[in-house]
């Protein structure tokens, strides 16, 4: 009697596992697919809201631009300033995550950093804002 008991409820687990193994088939499969997948980096360094031109025109006489565009993987990068709270952003895209990953510890990216952070009207009061993640080139 108690193998028998144990027998339908070991059946109906079994059977009620399989059916959520077949559900999440279908997910694991496309989140575990090899295919190289773009990656985005974007990050906002603050400077004085009230000093657009002057950065603008710092950013465009730098050659930190050119510098973190030649590097290998950067696919594409954009800089933008919001004078309405004072943010200068950088937009990357990467080919993929190894990319990402190994323009994270370039000196490029390193010297990027240390010559934002020297600008004039840099604004070392607030806090840099950055985000990482899967570029969604579908949207």
């Amino acid at each position: 009697p108690f193998s028998r008991a144990r027998g339908p409820r070991s059946s109906m687990l079994a059977r009620i596992a399989s059916q959520q193994s077949r559900l999440l088939r279908p997910l694991a499969v496309r989140h575990m697919s090899g295919e190289a997948r773009p990656m985005t980096r974007f990050v906002q360094y603050p400077f004085d809201k009230t000093k657009m031109a002057e950065v603008r025109a710092w950013v465009n006489d730098s050659d930190m631009p050119a510098s973190v565009r030649a590097e290998t993987g950067v696919k594409d990068v954009e800089f933008s300033f919001c004078p309405g709270e004072g943010w200068l952003a950088a937009r990357y895209i990467f080919n993929d995550l190894d990319d990402m990953v190994a323009f994270l510890g370039t000196d490029a990216l390193e010297k990027a950093k240390k010559a934002v952070s020297t600008a004039p009207h840099y604004d070392s009061s607030r806090e840099v804002h950055e985000f990482k993640g899967f570029y969604l080139k579908e949207v």
